[in-house]
């Protein structure tokens, strides 16, 4: 099976370097441009079959705007929300930091299991999205794609073969990963 995933486009909270989190924050013009340049860029990959995208607004946005370029409709999943920030969120990163010191180098030092001030963990994260991968690699689409956020994106890279630090890579408002899920379960990175 092969996944397309993207990344939703720009926000105001983006732009301003701003937990976002499960906050439901809208793109802004600089998003949607960028999700009708995505849009184009994605006509020249396989045709999806379908398109999931998680519940949160920018990420919606995103999908509708791909998929009346592909003519395919959108399906919402909370499975593919971002990670959590709790406390953190609408805060941006300096201010978390100078407000959060200990727990901010906390979560530095073991992003995996510590969980952020009223939110959630990576590892939380990471299991509900790979249990959604799961189940639509059972449904049998030959190509899906996902529209999603940064955190979800990192998840499933972080069980690829080819995984490399967490953090090492950005992975910008719009871009987006072709991966290939082999009938073993093994997640393989074709285009990044």
């Amino acid at each position: 099976m092969r996944i397309i995933m993207v990344r939703h486009g720009q926000t105001d909270w983006n732009a301003q370097q701003k937990y976002q989190g499960q906050s439901d924050i809208p793109l802004n013009e600089t998003g949607r441009a960028q999700a009708y340049q995505t849009a184009l860029h994605l006509q020249d990959q396989e045709s999806p079959q379908v398109i999931f995208c998680s519940d949160l607004m920018r990420a919606r946005e995103t999908a509708q705007i791909i998929g009346r370029s592909l003519g395919i409709e959108s399906i919402c999943d909370a499975r593919l929300r971002e990670l959590s920030f709790g406390e953190w969120e609408g805060m941006t990163f300096t201010e978390v930091y100078e407000k959060y010191p200990q727990a901010f180098n906390e979560w530095v030092r073991d992003t995996e299991t510590y969980i952020v001030p009223g939110g959630e963990s990576f590892q939380s994260l990471s299991k509900r999205v790979l249990q959604f991968i799961h189940e639509i690699k059972q449904a049998n689409h030959q190509v899906a794609l996902l529209v999603t956020h940064g955190g979800v994106i990192k998840a499933v890279l972080r069980h690829a073969d080819e995984c490399t630090d967490l953090w090492e890579n950005a992975v910008e408002t719009a871009s987006f990963l072709i991966i290939d899920i082999t009938e073993e379960g093994r997640i393989l990175i074709c285009k990044n």
